[in-house]
């Protein structure tokens, strides 16, 4: 397995902390088609099981476990009783200019997007690893999908969906003209109706910074560079993330292989982890065969990944060793995100071998190791 499947070992709440440099998540749940989500329907090496105590275990977990299987029920619930939820649940975070607890499952592709957002940038923030079956870790939120990231910069503020994290932070993190609650403002939730019919809640100006002309001249100074990094965040989100599943449970020996590292890496008791391991590696074989069919992927699955790898990497180009040149953008975070959950999986080292990604990879690798140390440097107290 690879260095970097070491990722975060954290089971429940635990101090927030910079990550060292080559460390990384697992697999995820892939959740809802274009949606920055996970629900406890999840996968990837993925994924978390859902054990269930009824007749519906078998069916609970094959949803738990089944990636990106275009579930796209979040729920609306009443805005303002979110907020006083919200609410309540940050005002327990230390005072500070910006406070941030993220509720994750750590196998989740847009936790671990998060997450190397959070990482690259120095953002300081604790892990609350969520319980895929019982959920009480977000029990105080209506929202039930992740990530969800509590942030705390003077009041108390619920965040859903990952790019919507991600753009509102960043945002927060440029312009200190504007409070991250009026950022925030500017993502507002909407109704949706997704092609199976289902209501759903999108976010409308996800992958815009909230920025004014000269702030955005500084991030910005070619005005392409903002379409193409939009773009691509977005590609990460609708096309990426569905290959996931139908290619790491692409056969019943590949798909033990990634049940065995979501059981030994994923916040289970003893019978949920058996019955996640053995039962949602069956469950998610016949699932993934649902998924390459509903995507419209090809018979072998994995040239779908070798042609988005590789078309990713003609969009970067021969002269500049990221999306955003010199230095990592937030385009080079959401791919470098998603496709880190595969590590230690035969579709990781397949992939590696046979595109052209694995250069870009190991600059991703090495950005973020080095921003962590040097960030954790910069933390520590003179002597």
């Amino acid at each position: 397995m690879a260095a970097a499947c070491s990722g975060w070992r954290c089971l429940g709440q635990v101090p927030w902390r910079l990550r060292a440099a080559g460390q990384a998540a697992g697999v995820g749940l892939l959740r809802a088609q274009s949606r920055g989500y996970c629900s406890p329907f999840g996968t990837g090496r993925y994924a978390r099981g859902r054990a269930l105590k009824d007749s519906r275990m078998l069916v609970g977990a094959a949803f738990a476990l089944g990636g990106t299987f275009g579930l796209f029920q979040t729920l609306q619930y009443p805005l303002k009783a979110q907020e006083r939820l919200a609410e309540q649940q940050a005002a327990k975070l230390p005072a500070g200019s910006l406070q941030l607890t993220l509720y994750q499952y750590k196998t989740c592709p847009f936790c671990s997007k998060v997450r190397a957002f959070l990482d690259y940038h120095g953002v300081p923030y604790e892990i609350v690893e969520v319980n895929p079956v019982m959920r009480k870790e977000i029990k105080f939120s209506s929202y039930r999908k992740v990530p969800i990231l509590l942030a705390n910069a003077g009041n108390a503020l619920q965040l859903n969906d990952s790019s919507v994290i991600i753009s509102a932070i960043k945002t927060y993190l440029i312009s200190r003209k504007k409070s991250l609650e009026d950022i925030v403002s500017f993502y507002p939730p909407m109704k949706a109706v997704n092609e199976r019919g289902k209501e759903v809640t999108e976010y409308g100006n996800k992958y815009w910074l909230m920025l004014d002309e000269m702030e955005t001249q500084h991030v910005y100074p070619i005005k392409e560079a903002r379409v193409e990094e939009m773009k691509w965040r977005e590609w990460a989100d609708v096309w990426l993330v569905h290959l996931i599943s139908p290619n790491v449970y692409r056969t019943p020996r590949e798909a033990l292989a990634s049940f065995d590292y979501i059981v030994h890496e994923g916040k289970f008791g003893t019978v949920e982890g058996f019955f996640a391991k053995y039962v949602g590696a069956v469950a998610m074989f016949f699932i993934s065969k649902r998924l390459k069919s509903r995507h419209h992927l090809q018979v072998n699955v994995r040239e779908d990944l070798y042609k988005a790898a590789n078309d990713w990497v003609k969009a970067i180009g021969k002269h500049r060793p990221f999306m955003g040149g010199s230095q990592p953008n937030l385009a080079d975070l959401a791919v470098y995100g998603v496709l880190r959950v595969m590590e230690g999986l035969e579709a990781y080292d397949d992939m590696m071998t046979h595109t052209k990604i694995q250069p870009w990879y190991h600059r991703m690798e090495k950005a973020i190791g080095e921003a962590e140390v040097t960030n954790w440097q910069l933390l520590q107290p003179p002597y």
